[in-house]
């Protein structure tokens, strides 16, 4: 054999590698070992899911405000079950939305929807009082005042639990986070 020149060797038969498909079959079954396996799985999935809810509640809250302030137009977040319309029963739990209303009807058009957003989990729970009980609604100076309250409060909690989330909303439109008291979920 020359200098430079390789060996080739043939095999016979089938070739050593992974396909891609039976790598992704493989690291399935992984997953499905180490999630039955692992205790407490499911409540780091709970919390994930509390985390991302809570997120994405700030994000519609923290949207609406700084769309009200760009466009000069009041903003609406409202509970949504569709991601079309706004519920009248109060209930944030299934979803919610952001829309323009700038004909002041408060009801949303097409035209006005800015964002839709789906709840993450039916095992979370989205419960408002004060200004916000059964929507948010903002200008460029801040919160509107409704419910005889000019600020307001969600708490976003996981069902049978007390872990949860409260968002504070304040007359400004100021938005902040806080840790839940033990009770706060519990007690509706």
């Amino acid at each position: 054999m020359k200098l430079g020149e390789r060996k080739e060797h043939k095999r016979k038969g089938k070739s050593w590698g992974l396909s891609v498909l039976e790598l992704m079959i493989v690291l399935a079954a992984i997953g499905i070992v180490v999630l039955v396996a692992v205790p407490g799985s499911p409540v780091l999935l709970d919390k994930y899911r509390l985390k991302v809810t809570s997120e994405s509640f700030m994000t519609a809250l923290e949207t609406a405000r700084s769309e009200a302030n760009s466009r000069g137009i009041a903003v609406v977040l409202c509970p949504s079950s569709n991601g079309h319309t706004c519920r009248r029963d109060g209930d944030w739990s299934m979803g919610w939305l952001v829309f323009a209303d700038g004909n002041g009807n408060g009801s949303v058009q097409d035209i006005e929807l800015i964002q839709a957003f789906e709840a993450s989990s039916p095992k979370i729970l989205i419960m408002a009082n004060g200004a916000v009980k059964d929507r948010a609604s903002f200008t460029a100076t801040g919160l509107i005042p409704d419910n005889g309250a000019d600020s307001g409060q969600f708490k976003i909690c996981l069902q049978d639990s007390y872990k949860g989330t409260l968002v504070q909303v304040d007359a400004d439109g100021w938005v902040q986070k806080a840790e839940v008291a033990q009770e706060a979920c519990t007690a509706g």
